[in-house]
């Protein structure tokens, strides 16, 4: 597929998770009434996992939200992927028509002979080829759940996406594929969906209770008139997921400070704000306002989250300071992994590209070539409790 018709949209509007659980009955039945029933319900346990997470109830209405979960149970695949593909193609709840591309659809499938997105007249389209009736009211590209369900079958059938619970590195060449190639001078696509992807809920497929995806099962529950399972939102390993999915990322043009984590300015404090925002912290405002490293040091503790002393030692996920105190902060980082007494860290505004940096014993930061000290550790809300971070 080519790029002419893709572009990147932004998350909506964060709500509560816990408004959002109490209409998502009531949302899905006024959007499509009790024709919607269960959508590729299929009888059994969904087995395109996991719950959904807090992000995921805030940006996708309950309606859509149940699709994308039916057609991961249908085709065996992550849902949390599909789910990030259609925010990428077409925003949370978009209904997109047919594009100058030939691509149409809320999942932007090839649909026009001839056209950018099928040159060859005489082969039949994606559309052709894969389309699904996935509601029993006749196969239609414009109808969000069959677009929906054609594209995990065509991801399934013909771009060799793993099956749900399979490997991140598989689900990223399957982004590759369906955009054309992983990046483009406009948009960094393979990176930006699964990043989406991971704050939704992506890499919790294998968290099963008694032989069946019980927290998927209670999502599905709500959608068909049932009570919903909230997702937990953040933890130490959806950051670094997230994360990791950003190494290599540059400033553009190298040298600018420019980069997609924020306004153009110094960015390691605009990277781990995106960072966290992504894999679920609430972070009020976006990342703008964590311009300044040392601006995680009063917002964690504010938030619910703590600040650990250089001596501690620290979490996947948490945030370490540089610098003599949060108003002499240098820089900032995210925690990687933490083996034995040495740590790494993946930092934005690093030789103007995400990097990653070390094992590194924390007390020598600087001989690393850190520009201060370890002043301090900042472990995100909600994480600490199933994460640990321990003082040493």
């Amino acid at each position: 597929m080519t790029a002419g018709a893709r572009r990147a949209w932004p998350l909506a509007a964060a709500g509560t998770a816990a408004l959002i659980a109490a209409l998502l009955t009531a949302a899905i039945m006024a959007t499509f009434g009790a024709q919607l029933g269960c959508v590729g319900g299929g009888g059994g346990g969904l087995a395109g996992g996991p719950a959904p997470a807090a992000t995921a109830l805030r940006a996708i209405p309950a309606a859509r939200l149940h699709i994308y979960m039916g057609a991961g149970a249908r085709f065996d695949i992550s849902w949390p992927f599909l789910a990030a593909i259609g925010v990428q193609e077409c925003g949370t709840d978009g209904h997109c028509g047919l594009a100058p591309s030939g691509c149409a659809g809320v999942m932007e499938i090839a649909y026009v002979r001839g056209s950018e997105c099928s040159p060859d007249p005489s082969v039949p389209t994606l559309w052709e080829r894969f389309g699904v009736d996935a509601d029993g009211n006749g196969a239609s590209i414009f109808d969000p759940a069959d677009a929906i369900f054609t594209a995990a079958r065509i991801f399934r059938s013909d771009l060799g996406a793993p099956p749900a619970g399979g490997p991140y590195k598989g689900y990223y060449q399957a982004a590759c594929s369906y955009y054309g190639a992983c990046a483009d001078g406009i948009v960094d696509y393979a990176h930006e969906v699964m990043a989406r992807a991971v704050s939704f809920g992506f890499g919790h497929e294998g968290r099963v209770s008694g032989g069946s995806h019980e927290a998927v099962r209670g999502a599905q529950g709500a959608a068909c008139g049932g009570s919903a399972v909230i997702g937990t939102g953040a933890s130490g390993s959806t950051i670094v997921r997230v994360a990791r999915s950003q190494l290599g990322v540059t400033e553009s043009p190298l040298g600018s400070n420019c980069s997609k984590f924020g306004p153009c300015e110094e960015w390691c404090a605009l990277f781990v704000a995106w960072v966290w925002e992504h894999a679920g912290v609430p972070m009020q405002g976006g990342t703008p306002p964590f311009a300044y490293s040392g601006s995680f040091y009063g917002w964690v503790t504010e938030h619910g989250g703590r600040v650990l002393p250089p001596g501690a030692t620290p979490s996947p996920g948490d945030a370490v300071l540089y610098g003599w105190g949060p108003t002499a902060s240098e820089h900032v980082g995210i925690v990687e992994s933490v083996l034995g007494g040495e740590i790494v860290t993946i930092e934005g505004n690093y030789g103007d590209r995400v990097a990653r940096v070390g094992p590194f014993p924390p007390a020598l930061a600087v001989a690393e070539g850190e520009p201060g000290p370890i002043y301090a550790y900042a472990e995100p809300p909600g994480v600490g409790a199933g994460d640990g971070g321990s003082q040493s």
